[in-house]
This record gives structure tokens, C-alpha cells and sequence, in this order.
């Protein structure tokens, strides 16, 4: 039998917190119906998983990463770094945080271990150095800037900050996109000298990646398909009112997180390239959510019951004649 053929595509990929564990499922099912990732868009966790995958990390061990990464310490480490300058927290948390898991150290050797640091090892081959910038690297993530309140796009935009793309770490970059207020420390970039500086927070917290980031500028058809993974929002619980503080920030994060990334298509060319995955009874910050529920298995079966309907040829001849 011959050897089935390879194709190409790119993918934006939303946020979802403990819920990005789907787009592993789906990026398996992908691969094992024959497609190669060229480029990815995401923002937190969207970021994460884009950024190992371009950086060439199997479906398989993607999964095997997930799989025994435990977020309750990941999504805790820096809340309980911030405790420990407490002396008297730093008694109670001592044996809490022997095992905990650093997002920034563990992203980092991860995207080494496949000798990807910078944006300059995930330049695109195959484009001109003077090409637009868009089109320069295999992966874009999103950020918000709350000290000039603005989007920000890495490497896309690191000239706004005076510094040169090719030099940025990718780790970095991926770190500052998942950094959830109250959860994890902001990350700052930038010049403090020249005032060219940004305060980095969650890119997910505002609309996502459009479906349409990656395409083509120069009104000439895809030469493969762009296909966005849209994490279908949680249902609305019964509104009580927060009964604390602590319960009013939780409420407020909450929203942030449940109304916002959402990958929602613009038109319906775009309806037609993004795959739905009903997550809508888990929350964001669910830490145990894998646990109750199979997270990886919805997304891969959402996945492969797309495939079986898209055809790169009609959406082409429809959309992007």
C-alpha cells in the first residue's frame, strides 16, 4: 500500500486554560489524518500547545507532557511564590511547593529539548528576509499590553519596544500569553531607558486570534488550509453575588475568561475552517476538569468528524477565489 501523503495547514488556536488539553486531542487527530503544522496563532494555552508543536513535538508526547503536568501546582506556582516571601505562609507552603512546576522553567526546557530559543529558530524557509514580518516566522502569539493598553502580537510587534525579533525568547513570549491576572505575574519586555517598554498579560482575555491571521496578504489563493480550534464557551451558572472579595475576584476572572476567547468565526468562510469543540460544562480554571472529564477525547473526536466533511478544494473555490 503506498505511503499515505502529507499535507500542510496552518492553525489559531484560542486560550481555555485547563481546557486547552482539547486542542492536544484535536492536533493528534490532525496528525494522524496525514496534516503537517507549518504555522500556528494562539494565546495562552492555545500558545502553549502551538508553540511545542511548531517547535516539533509529536501528538504523542504532547499528550504524554499533559498528561503528567499537574495544574494544580502549574496554575498555583506563582501565587504560592508570592506567599512564600511571607514568613508565616512560607512555613505552611514549604512542603506544598517541594514538587511545584515553574510555566516559565518548564516551557522553556521543553522548546530547548527541541532546539528552538529564540524567533530566529522558527523562521519560515521558504520567504524573502524583506518579506512583511507577518510572514517571517512560524508562530505568532497574542498578548495584552496594560501598560500602553493595547494587543500585542510576538514577534510580530517586538519593534514597538526596540528590540529585535530574531533575538526574543520564544519561552518567554509563551509564558507572558498565559499570564491570567492574579494567577501569574505579568512579563515585562522592553526598554525602560527609552521608554519603549510593556507589562504582558494573558492574550486570551480580550477577542482572539480572527480565524483569518494567518493568511495571505497578497490576494493569491492558500496553498493549504488555516484551520482555527474554537473551545465552545461554559453555559452561565446561576448569577448569586459574590460573598467575599476573594469570591468578587474569582467572579470577575471568571468572565474575563469565559466571555472572551472564544474564537468566534467573523463570516461564515470562516464558520466553514473552525473546528467547535463542545467544552461548554468546563470552566477555565477547573484544575481537576481532566480528571472528571476527557478533555483530550473531545477534541480529538471533534477533530476527526471535521476532517470528514471539509474539502480544502470547495473552501478554496468559495472563499478565497
Amino acid at each position: 500500500m503506498a505511503e499515505q501523503q502529507r499535507q500542510r495547514c496552518d492553525l489559531v488556536l484560542g486560550g481555555g486554560g485547563v481546557r486547552g488539553v482539547a486542542h492536544i486531542g484535536a492536533m493528534t487527530a490532525l496528525e494522524e489524518a496525514g496534516y503537517d503544522v507549518m504555522r500556528v496563532a494562539g494565546a495562552s494555552a492555545g500558545a502553549i500547545a502551538g508553540s511545542f508543536a511548531i517547535a516539533g513535538v509529536g501528538a504523542a508526547t504532547l499528550r504524554e507532557l499533559f498528561d503528567e503536568l499537574d495544574f494544580t501546582r502549574f496554575a498555583l506556582s506563582d501565587v504560592v511564590a508570592r506567599l512564600k516571601e511571607n514568613r508565616a505562609a512560607n512555613r505552611g507552603l514549604r512542603r506544598f511547593t517541594e514538587e511545584g512546576t515553574d510555566p516559565a522553567t518548564w516551557i522553556t526546557e521543553v522548546l530547548e529539548g527541541q532546539g528552538i530559543e529564540t524567533f530566529g529558530d522558527l523562521k519560515v524557509t521558504d520567504v524573502e528576509d524583506d518579506a512583511p514580518i507577518e510572514r517571517r516566522y512560524r508562530l505568532v502569539v497574542r498578548c495584552l499590553d496594560i501598560l500602553n493598553r493595547r494587543v500585542v502580537r510576538l514577534p510580530w510587534d517586538y519593534g514597538r519596544y526596540d528590540l529585535d525579533p530574531d533575538a526574543q525568547s520564544v519561552a518567554r513570549a509563551v509564558r507572558a500569553s498565559m499570564s491570567i491576572p492574579f494567577v501569574y505575574d505579568p512579563v515585562r519586555i522592553g526598554n525602560r531607558d527609552t521608554g519603549a517598554q510593556a507589562l504582558l498579560i494573558d492574550g486570551g482575555l480580550t477577542s482572539a486570534f480572527p480565524v483569518g491571521v494567518l493568511d495571505r496578504i497578497d490576494d493569491q489563493p492558500p496553498r493549504w488550509p488555516t484551520f482555527g480550534i474554537r473551545l465552545l464557551p461554559r453555559a452561565p451558572a446561576t448569577a448569586e453575588l459574590p460573598g467575599s472579595t476573594l469570591e468578587l475576584a474569582r467572579m470577575v476572572i471568571d468572565s474575563l475568561l469565559d466571555t472572551s476567547d472564544q474564537l468566534a468565526p467573523d463570516n461564515p468562510c470562516d464558520e466553514v475552517r473552525t473546528v467547535r469543540v463542545d467544552l461548554s460544562d468546563v470552566g477555565t480554571l477547573d484544575l481537576d476538569a481532566d480528571e472528571e472529564y476527557d478533555l483530550f477525547s473531545d477534541g480529538y473526536e471533534a477533530m476527526h468528524a471535521f476532517l470528514e466533511r471539509f474539502s480544502f478544494d470547495e473552501y478554496r473555490d468559495r472563499c478565497r477565489t
